[in-house]
């Protein structure tokens, strides 16, 4: 099984990513690991520049690229995802990763949020400068970001299987939430 995760800053999504691989016995997957299977794959050079791309202003990315290399980017970039989740049971944090995997049968997409004092409170100890203006302006990257190579609007449910808020269960109910959807898709794959 994959497991990806989207997240609100500050809604958890690390941790909980954390919590399931030593619960389930899964590989979680940063960037960093991710970047390294890609080099393995012969790829690292087109992942890199896809995690660290930032497509702020729609308008001008629109007229500096056009459509055609764009679909050809995004398909090459499903593939490595693809070869990257060959062999299961990983889970992937953030990065579109639930869009270019989703013709797969066992994934799971799970979008965590929450509400602005859970995520603040979270973020206060990790964060200097304005709390709310980096969470504000991590989470407006990270919906462009989804919004360009997607299509799809960062955060609306019908892209995902569950979508969780952290602030009513905790990071804890989560992964206890998630565990449970897991054995209940496995039940039905088995049945």
């Amino acid at each position: 099984m994959v497991i990806t995760i989207a997240r609100q800053t500050g809604a958890g999504g690390r941790e909980l990513a954390q919590k399931l691989a030593a619960r389930l016995g899964y590989t979680y997957l940063e960037k960093a690991d991710l970047l390294k299977r890609a080099d393995s794959l012969g790829c690292f050079e087109m992942m890199y520049e896809f995690y660290n791309e930032m497509p702020i202003n729609m308008l001008l990315h629109a007229i500096s690229h056009n459509e055609i290399a764009n679909e050809e980017k995004r398909e090459r970039i499903a593939k490595i995802y693809r070869q990257i989740a060959h062999d299961g049971n990983i889970i992937i944090l953030g990065r579109c990763a639930g869009y270019f995997l989703r013709s797969r049968g066992d994934l799971l997409r799970v979008f965590l949020r929450a509400e602005d004092e859970f995520k603040l409170a979270r973020l206060a100890s990790e964060t200097k400068g304005d709390v709310r203006e980096f969470m504000e302006n991590s989470d407006a990257g990270r919906a462009s970001f989804h919004r360009y190579y997607t299509n799809e609007i960062w955060g609306a449910s019908q892209n995902y299987d569950i979508c969780i808020n952290t602030s009513f269960c905790g990071v804890d109910g989560a992964a206890q939430i998630v565990e449970n959807l897991i054995k209940f898709k496995e039940n039905l794959s088995t049945k």
